[in-house]
């Protein structure tokens, strides 16, 4: 056992966070069917949350949106610092035992929503979980428009560090990066080519934010980036995230009702890389794991490599792949061509497979799946016979699901090739009106015991 390792678990873990909490999901995040259910049941508040995964506004030619961050205390929010402004996007920090319970975690959203008068929308929510109450925090990044001449649209997302390296130190950049990037990453696959500004969403010790701050300054030049530090939370413990907008002259591809029988699935990059930092932080955990891969023949160097490769991916944006989505969407205010552009995006990242029961419900269509291309097939298969991960084709947050048609499809497929990117074309949609994917190869052997029982039926 190495002791170095523990002692950096036990650093991470005074700061208020758990880093081995993400091993068995690949994620820190509340499960969507708890969060859904959880915001299904508030009642009488004036803060709207909803559950999207990105939210969008016109984009007025000249005019850059404004951003006014507000961090709230979960249990008494001191709404005198409530802004009136009509549009954000939130970020929760919760205790998991609330975030696994959804009656609890409604209960918990509901009294802290009723200090708060003014009307607001909130379409992009991210809950994550901390095993410390004492972590546990609100903050809404509130989004001022300007009036002008509509050109496109302004998309925003906002994320949280899902992947922990505990072999590194908590202010390692390694942290930082996949937390920018992560919150970047959506708005690629939206098309978004230009005006990208991150604000990062950060939390430590005070001896730590020198270094921070250098890190996000080194984040920046290296993507000639614009990177606005609103300062630590002061909260005291460790927490990484960021909120990013940015700007496409373009429609955006989430035409969901479009969708035609037929139409092709691109896959951008194959399922499951996540299974390989998975197996890597076992073997950190407990080194006698390594003799227990290599007799299933899984050698460390090439574990290690796949590990690398999977935390370089998740540390760099790839704004290639949003000039690919931009260049097959119409002109912003043009109506689209079925035949010429990319009809519908969607996220994999650790949804994995189940990504795909998210669109199935999007285009209320069914899905056809004849290909489930997965990285590390050795690795995936392992974690899952040893009931190490509970979905192991979990995937980077360069796996996205991209719908065109078939005439379009392979063009696609090629460019992304060109930039690095591994696409496969998975699948297709059959019939509207019944959302279910059919999948005809055996994905069970990813997939553990407790994923298929909590989502039992989509998969089929």
């Amino acid at each position: 056992m190495d002791q170095n390792f523990w002692d950096l678990v036990r650093e991470y873990s005074q700061l208020g966070f758990d880093p081995l909490r993400w091993i068995p999901t690949c994620s820190n995040e509340v499960d969507s069917k708890i969060l859904q259910y959880a915001l299904n049941g508030i009642k009488r508040s004036s803060i709207k949350l909803l559950a999207n995964w990105f939210d969008a506004f016109y984009y007025a030619d000249g005019k850059i949106p404004e951003l006014t961050r507000r961090v709230y205390s979960l249990s008494d929010p001191v709404t005198e610092k409530e802004v009136q402004i009509r549009r954000a996007l939130s970020l929760f920090r919760i205790q998991t035992e609330i975030g696994d319970d959804p009656a609890a975690l409604s209960r918990t959203l509901q009294k802290f929503l009723k200090h708060f008068h003014s009307k607001l929308l909130v379409r992009k929510n991210t809950m994550i979980l901390t095993s410390n109450h004492d972590s546990q925090f609100a903050l809404f990044d509130y989004i001022e428009l300007h009036r002008g001449d509509k050109v496109g649209f302004t998309a925003a997302n906002n994320s949280a560090l899902q992947v922990t390296d505990p072999t590194l130190k908590p202010e390692s950049e390694t942290h930082s990066n996949i937390a920018l990037t992560t919150a970047i990453e959506n708005l690629n696959l939206l098309g978004c080519t230009s005006g990208f500004r991150v604000f990062p969403i950060y939390d430590a010790p005070s001896k730590m934010l020198d270094r921070i701050g250098i890190n996000l300054d080194a984040y920046a030049s290296r993507y000639n980036l614009t990177v606005e530090d609103y300062s630590s939370l002061k909260l005291g413990k460790f927490f990484f995230g960021a909120t990013a907008i940015a700007n496409t002259l373009k429609e955006l591809p989430i035409r969901y009702d479009r969708i035609d029988e037929g139409m092709k699935i691109i896959l951008s990059s194959k399922f499951g890389a996540m299974s390989a930092v998975n197996l890597h932080m076992l073997t950190e955990m407990d080194h006698d794991n390594i003799a227990n891969i290599e007799r299933k023949g899984i050698l460390l160097n090439v574990l290690s490599a796949a590990k690398d490769e999977t935390i370089k991916s998740l540390s760099e944006p790839h704004f290639s792949l949003g000039k690919i989505i931009s260049k097959y969407c119409p002109n912003f205010g043009l109506d689209f061509d079925k035949h010429a552009h990319i009809i519908a995006v969607y996220p994999v990242s650790t949804d994995g497979i189940f990504a795909l029961e998210k669109l199935a419900q999007l285009t209320d269509a069914s899905i056809v799946i004849n290909d489930v291309p997965m990285k590390n097939e050795a690795i995936a298969r392992y974690v899952t016979e040893e009931s190490l991960m509970e979905n192991a084709t979990s995937s980077s947050t360069s796996c996205h699901l991209i719908v065109a048609a078939k005439n379009i499809a392979n063009l696609i497929v090629e460019e992304l090739r060109k930039t690095n990117f591994d696409p496969t074309i998975i699948g297709s949609f059959s019939k509207k009106g019944t959302p279910h994917v059919e999948i005809e190869n055996n994905v069970n052997q990813y997939l553990a015991l407790k994923a298929k029982m909590v989502r039992p039926n989509p998969i089929r």
